[in-house]
């Protein structure tokens, strides 16, 4: 064996033992966060019959796939034991006390957020005409829910954000207002003449779902809407939690949202749509895949599963989609003209005019 190939392979073990810390380090992020719905809910910290359970399944997982058992079963203690004192840890609650309203908390981001909220001490309440959420209290009336609240999160659909937006301004609120909205085109007149009249109002977008345990490492975008205060406690809250601030012109958002979120989501159903149209069952393809493949196919069917209303307002609302759609249709005849060519320099030129891009 030469130098060089085992140094290509030792580059390969670097990336798996990256790989390893960044999931040892959100593993024990989640076990924190279950620490905290733990001391909230008044449960204990240890679990035998689960840590039993964690165990077992890790042992057979690698008998399953070959490795040591024996390594399995330590490892697994380890993470356990990891788990445990991260659970045990007994950080401060930062909104201790704090009363919390969520508009549209029957949702997934709205549910994300009552647990993000009372996990840190929040008395959380829910208003939803859509329904409510189990476990927490929920208004029948808006606006005195608005006025007892210190912080209110509009966590509604796309949809209707705009008109339940306003009827929380309507309903004169005292304490910080903030929208989850991931499109803010639609409601940034509402936004920008709160501020001026004095609102404490802020515009917050979360680049991740529901599923996420908490902001820790993620980037929440705060857009200014006008009111410094209000800015600087919307990063407040969430980068006190681990979250990387990015803070956006309000302006600005939807433009850089169109291929962030627009334009990957596109890209994920273009790949989903080509291989239905081309008859291909995608198990079949599988069988015989590469990383490039798993990849995509991964990424298509998570966005295929996601919200089909949520990811519609997304494209719908976004007044800059259809530049993104005809710049994405434009790459695409090139691409068809560049891949159909004898001519090596076109595809060539391409590839790189790619990789700068990557590397901007």
């Amino acid at each position: 064996m030469t130098k060089d190939e085992l140094d290509a392979l030792r580059a390969e073990i670097d990336r798996i033992d990256n790989d390893l810390v960044r999931l040892i380090s959100r593993r024990s992020d989640v076990a924190r966060e279950i620490g905290l719905t733990k001391r909230k809910d008044g449960l204990k910290v240890r679990d035998p019959e689960r840590e039993r359970k964690v165990v077992e399944k890790m042992v057979a997982l690698a008998g399953a796939l070959g490795a040591d058992k024996k390594l399995a079963k330590e490892a697994a203690r380890l993470l356990i034991a990891d788990a445990v004192a991260a659970q045990k840890e007994q950080a401060d609650l930062p909104l201790d006390g704090a009363k919390v309203l969520v508009v549209g908390g029957s949702g997934s981001m709205g549910g994300w957020t009552c647990r993000f909220m009372s996990n840190r001490g929040a008395r959380v309440k829910v208003w939803d005409p859509r329904g409510g959420r189990k476990g927490y209290t929920n208004a029948k009336v808006l606006a005195p829910a608005v006025a007892e609240a210190d912080i209110i999160v509009i966590a509604s659909p796309l949809g209707v954000c705009a008109e339940e937006l306003k009827m929380v301004l309507d309903a004169h609120p005292k304490g910080l207002v903030m929208d989850l909205c991931s499109v803010k085109s639609h409601i940034s007149s509402l936004l920008r003449l709160a501020a001026a009249d004095g609102v404490l109002i802020a515009s917050v977008h979360p680049m991740f779902g529901p599923r996420a345990s908490s902001p820790r490492g993620l980037n929440v975008v705060v857009c200014d809407c006008g009111n410094r205060e209000a800015t600087s406690r919307a990063r407040g809250l969430f980068g006190d939690s681990g979250a990387n601030i990015v803070e956006l012109y309000l302006e600005e958002h939807d433009r850089m949202m169109a291929y962030i979120l627009g334009l990957s989501h596109l890209t994920a159903l273009m790949f989903g749509t080509a291989l239905r149209a081309s008859g291909e069952k995608t198990s079949e393809l599988r069988t015989v895949q590469g990383t490039s493949f798993a990849r995509l196919a991964d990424l298509a069917k998570e966005v295929s599963g996601e919200s089909k209303r949520v990811y519609h307002d997304i494209q719908a609302l976004n007044p800059h989609t259809k530049e993104m759609v005809e710049e994405a249709e434009r790459a695409l005849r090139a691409l068809k003209e560049a891949s159909s060519s004898a001519d090596h320099d076109m595809f060539t030129k391409l590839m790189e005019s790619t990789k700068e891009q990557m590397e901007t």
